[in-house]
């Protein structure tokens, strides 16, 4: 890469390679004591974590700092307690952390649930886990009835803990068995606990960190109920000895952002589409609308010949996200393509990824120097991947140990040593890999016809007008929900000029019969994944 001037204007020359190259390389580890002494020992003075406390202090902990606090309690929590599952309940916390680790180090069962449930879906989640012990947080959780039936603790108040008690390591020797349970959404039926080994957690990292690393601090802002908020953006870039700022309720976002400076965030695509109508609507009300368009499209023409100008295109938005940001990982849901293009367009490389609880989470990303837009990457080193009847199916260490307590639903995703993951794709020559759809979302009409309504979803998603859409079957007619960008509100006739367009492309089994407009966004889980199941029940 070559560093050129003009005038006062440093730019590069040449930029992403976007080609193949090797696997990053690293050791692979065994278990969860590794994971924590493997920087302690190789960086022990370096920030490992950065938050901000009740007094909105910037906090920051060392590798050493973490190693002490986590070993001091996994020594307590192994004298006091063989095997127990210890339920964590709460916000995105330092503390969190401590536990987390401490949990599975002292051979126990960590058992991670949603704080923002109501009070009867955490005591079905604790009782279906056979939880004894809970560490929860009262600032963000009620669950006061549920208490009383439960060994409960705060977890504010560890610290406490940690200087009251200073015992040794009991070995309780529980071997091959589940070390954290993570709970299904249950979109589509009641949640399934996922039981994870540390071998699949640990396997997951090494085969992620394969083809992704970051190129300096992490911004963690996604629920650590959720294994691609905890394992992914935090645990990985632990391993990878970066520091890690934890954002632990999302209004602080912007300003943290500022402060931490990050190089890579890991987000779910709503943040994305957030982030993109924000800057537009920020570019509208001070009147630079039709000067960022012009940029854009400078930018773009420069970058085919080589020369990179967007850090001084586009600095002032840049600096909305902290001024170094490289990296956003996506994963959760299907993001369009075009967010992709545009944010790369600004500096911003999205990489798009694939994951599902049950394999650790993450089955694909896109690298660092080489990805596809559209596709959500190549697979993870060490995962063997077939695609059956366009089925994706997987086998390897990432694999769940099975769902807690439920034989049957077990097998029904087990066939033949490989796990189904539900959804519909392809590979492409490349190892690329590409999701079409999901099958308990598929459509089925009276004439046998299988249609993907996220493939209609794609194509009417690219429209200005919409913001959100689900597509669903009625009387064997297809449906589109619209929930429209703001100035599109109650305009009907131009949704029904969009749905003549598109059914003037389509073959006739896939032409939209009728569109309905809302007037709020469908209703989400809180992985902000729309809950299709009811928005189907409340449409038909």
């Amino acid at each position: 890469m070559i560093l050129l001037y003009i005038g006062s204007f440093p730019y590069t020359w040449g930029g992403s390679m976007n080609k193949p190259y090797a696997y990053y390389e690293h050791k692979k580890l065994k278990s969860f004591k590794e994971l924590l002494e493997f920087n302690y020992k190789k960086n022990k003075d370096s920030t490992a974590f950065i938050f901000k406390n009740a007094k909105r202090e910037t906090i920051n902990k060392t590798y050493e700092d973490f190693y002490n606090d986590v070993i001091t309690m996994s020594n307590y929590l192994s004298n006091a307690y063989k095997g127990k599952h210890i339920a964590l309940i709460g916000e995105n916390s330092y503390n969190y952390l401590v536990l987390f680790f401490s949990i599975i180090i002292s051979q126990n069962i960590a058992v991670v649930i949603d704080k923002d449930l109501d009070e009867q879906k955490i005591n079905e989640l604790l009782k279906k886990s056979d939880s004894k012990i809970i560490y929860y947080s009262p600032d963000y959780t009620d669950i006061d009835n549920i208490t009383k039936k439960y060994k409960t603790f705060s977890i504010n108040d560890i610290k406490e803990t940690i200087n009251k008690n200073k015992y040794e390591f009991k070995d309780n020797k529980i071997k091959n068995k589940e070390r954290v349970i993570f709970f299904t959404s249950g979109t589509t039926g009641s949640s399934k606990g996922v039981m994870l080994s540390e071998k699949n957690i640990l396997s997951d990292i090494y085969g992620a960190c394969s083809l992704f690393k970051p190129n300096g601090l992490a911004f963690s802002c996604l629920p650590f109920h959720h294994a691609f908020g905890l394992i992914t953006s935090v645990l990985k870039p632990f391993y990878y000895g970066v520091p890690v700022f934890l954002n632990h309720s999302l209004k602080n976002i912007v300003p943290e952002m500022k402060e931490a400076k990050p190089n890579t965030m890991f987000v779910v695509p709503v943040f994305i589409e957030n982030f993109y109508k924000q800057i537009w609507k920020n570019a509208r009300n001070t009147k630079k609308d039709k000067i960022l368009k012009a940029m854009i499209n400078v930018s773009n023409s420069l970058l085919k010949v080589g020369i990179d100008l967007r850090k001084y295109f586009f600095k002032s938005i840049l600096e909305s996200f902290g001024g170094n940001l490289e990296y956003i990982i996506c994963g959760g849901a299907f993001l369009d393509k075009k967010y992709v293009k545009w944010f790369r367009s600004i500096g911003i490389e999205i990489l798009n990824g694939y994951g599902i609880t049950e394999c650790s989470p993450v089955l694909a990303v896109n690298r660092n120097e080489y990805y596809k837009d559209g596709s959500v990457g190549q697979i993870v080193r060490g995962a063997d991947i077939k695609i059956e009847n366009n089925e994706i199916l997987v086998k390897g260490d990432i694999v769940m140990l099975g769902y807690y307590k439920d034989e049957k639903a077990t097998k029904e995703v087990m066939q033949n040593g490989y796990f189904n993951t539900g959804d519909f794709g392809y590979l492409d020559k490349d190892n690329f890999l590409f999701i079409t759809g999901r099958k308990k979302n598929l459509i089925i009409l009276s004439n046998g016809e299988n249609i993907s309504p996220e493939a209609i979803e794609e194509k009417l998603s690219k429209d200005k007008g919409v913001c959100e859409v689900i597509v669903y079957e009625k009387n064997n007619k297809l449906i589109a929900s619209i929930y429209p960008n703001e100035e599109y509100f109650g305009n009907i006739s131009y949704f029904n000029g969009l749905i003549y367009k598109y059914n003037s492309k389509v073959p006739k089994n896939h032409q939209i019969a009728l569109v309905t407009l809302r007037n709020e966004e469908f209703p989400k889980n809180n992985n902000r994944k729309i809950l299709r199941n009811k928005v189907m029940e409340e449409e038909k």
